[in-house]
């Protein structure tokens, strides 16, 4: 048992080494990468070290099943299988890395299924921009690694392996228990840990300078995600022959105009400073069902006293289901996809417009505080990639604070945002997660329902944290937006397109003029980030949709998406929802609204796929 043990143990343990061993070679290497990067190495390995053993695990696991099956039978064969594995995995590590390191400097990517695509349909095309001297030494290198691991490993691995079976039956099934159970604990790192998050690319993303991101990353396991993970983004949504007939029919709709009292309200809306600071609150799940000026219940009414106070808009709606798909529907003003999420594509995230980096162009700093794991569907990557320079986490309180599933309750969220010192001119983004199931907080209201209970504690903590901007001073030169991440969760089962899609904008804050306003024209989340920089004066023309939600002269309307439909909302609160299993249209309510939808989607999985 100890022989295998140390097999087992010391192969893996080597392996990750080699992955260790192969990022300081790639940033060494690199043209991409300057001698001021290798003081950045203990950074690139610290963070990349989760991935690597992830995936060393991956090539451990049938380590352990020949293990296993070595305690029941032995000979020259079970060698023969053993010593066959590792020079299959020493060909596939040098292969990966090797074809990785050519690459990089072409694609500006880590090797991912896209250069597989382009080997699979012509490898010629594929190696064009490389001399024929380059990829000869290139083949040699390869054989040299591989042949070299291959060496390390066996010289490694042969002084335990096991000559024989284990002698008796029982010691036998006592030895395969253990050895199942070790395969269960490997789940763990295959897995990337214990909490909410699987492991991905995006977990190794720490910093603003993209390159040391991709030097943190495990190419093998990048490799493996992507090939896992591939959507066809370019022939999804093909509903006409090209994207110019598209377009037509985006061009030729001209909307329902501003009534005359929405337009008055909108052109009252201005800021008594241009540089205000912006604090943008994300709430979980919340809906217009829980306000009484909407037509809910009196579930959030803090909230609803603070947009009595401030900019109301009465008919907004959120654009998909899920957080993933809000956080970049909301920051960087990309419209929801129904069948995929942008956050599933980290290597898009730098080409994608954001507040936080257009805010960084006029002298702000960049905040973000959420209370659990920021590594969950590649957030943490998105996060610093699209200009967040200061990200708050789970593992950024102490044990003791974290007490939800979700990570911390909001009440600890916020007090850590207003204890807080930020510069002037800042950008402080709060994403709160205590109103998600399962809905247990540290709050009992007048509501027996647990999850009327949940919304009512969420929202006396945005409260608290409003009465902190004027306690703290901050509040004269605050501009305050608050906004839903995704659809209500409140009622349960919410069913309904409509019911369940809209969603209340609220914009409030010392800074903010022309207020109280109620405000009925159509919106949806992508056009939030548009409207503030468009009401800071600053450029917004890099956004998918630039038109601001306060301009009267534009033409409103709201997207929405699901995995099984995609609808739109006009100015006039028609809505057309096209099913994408069966490509129908219902409610059909907005004339020609279905041709629409489709060009619309059309269009819209043509940019993210060419981004």
């Amino acid at each position: 048992m100890k022989k295998r043990l140390l097999l087992f143990a010391t192969l893996w343990l080597l392996l990750i080494a080699v992955a260790v061993v192969m990022k300081v070679i790639f940033v060494t290497i690199e043209p991409a990468y300057t001698g001021a990067y290798m003081s950045q190495l203990p950074a690139v390995i610290a963070h990349g070290l989760s991935m690597d053993v992830a995936m060393t695990a991956y090539l451990m696991a049938p380590v352990l099943l020949w293990t296993l099956a070595s305690v029941w039978a032995g000979g020259r064969v079970m060698t023969a299988i053993l010593y066959g594995y590792l020079w299959f995995v020493a060909v596939l590590t040098a292969v990966v890395y090797m074809v990785d390191a050519v690459l990089y400097p072409y694609w500006g990517v880590r090797l991912d299924a896209t250069p597989v695509f382009y080997f699979t349909t012509s490898p010629a095309a594929a190696m064009a921009s490389l001399q024929w001297y380059w990829e000869l030494l290139a083949v040699i290198v390869t054989a040299l690694l591989a042949w070299g691991l291959e060496r390390v490993m066996w010289w490694t691995a042969r002084r335990f392996v096991p000559v024989s079976a284990i002698g008796t039956v029982k010691r036998r099934i006592a030895y395969t228990v253990v050895w199942l159970a070790i395969g269960g604990l490997m789940i763990i790192p295959i897995r990337g840990g214990v909490t909410v998050s699987t492991m991905s690319p995006a977990r190794a993303y720490y910093s603003a300078d993209i390159r040391l991101n991709h030097a943190a990353v495990n190419p093998m396991f990048n490799l493996v995600y992507s090939l896992l993970h591939v959507d066809t983004l370019g022939r999804q949504m093909r509903y006409y022959e090209s994207d110019s007939d598209a377009q037509d029919l985006v061009n030729a709709y001209t909307g329902v105009p501003v009534s005359a009292s929405d337009s008055l309200a909108m052109s009252a809306v201005r800021l008594r400073t241009d540089r205000p600071d912006v604090y943008v609150v994300i709430l979980e799940s919340f809906s217009n069902h829980l306000m009484p000026s909407l037509g809910g219940e009196s579930v959030a009414v803090r909230l609803d006293s603070i947009a009595a106070h401030g900019v109301l808009f009465t008919n907004f709606w959120a654009e998909s289901f899920r957080t993933d798909r809000a956080i970049p529907t909301i920051l960087s003003g990309y419209p929801a996809l129904p069948t995929t999420s942008v956050m599933r594509y980290p290597d898009k995230f730098s080409k994608l417009p954001s507040l936080a980096s257009s805010l960084k162009l006029a002298g702000y700093s960049t905040h973000y505080y959420y209370g659990g794991d920021i590594n969950f569907t590649n957030m943490n990557a998105y996060l610093v990639s699209t200009g967040f320079d200061h990200i708050v986490k789970d593992t950024d309180f102490a044990v003791s604070q974290r007490l939800s599933k979700w990570g911390v309750h909001d009440d600890v969220l916020f007090e850590r945002v207003l204890a807080d010192k930020r510069p002037a001119r800042s950008l402080t983004v709060v994403q709160t997660s205590s109103s998600h199931e399962p809905f247990e907080v540290p709050y009992r209201s007048v509501h027996a329902n647990e999850r009327a209970n949940a919304f009512a504690y969420a929202d006396s903590c945005v409260a608290a944290f409003i009465n902190g901007l004027h306690r703290n001073g901050q509040w004269d030169n605050a501009l305050v937006v608050m906004v839903p991440d995704h659809w209500g969760a409140y009622p349960k089962g919410l069913t309904d397109y409509r019911g369940r899609h809209q969603v209340p904008l609220i914009l409030t804050g010392g800074a903010l003029a022309g207020t109280p306003r109620r405000i009925g024209v159509t919106g949806s989340q992508s056009s939030i980030a548009p409207t503030v920089l468009a009401l800071m004066g600053l450029d917004n023309s890099d956004f998918y949709n630039p038109a601001s939600l306060l301009d009267p002269a534009a033409g409103h309307t709201a997207w929405v998406a699901e995995p099984e439909w995609m609808g739109l909302v006009d100015n006039a609160g028609r809505m057309t929802a096209v099913n994408l299993q069966q490509d129908t249209a219902n409610p059909a309510e907005i004339p020609g609204g279905a041709p629409l939808v489709r060009a619309r989607a059309q269009l819209l999985y043509r940019d993210l796929d060419n981004r």
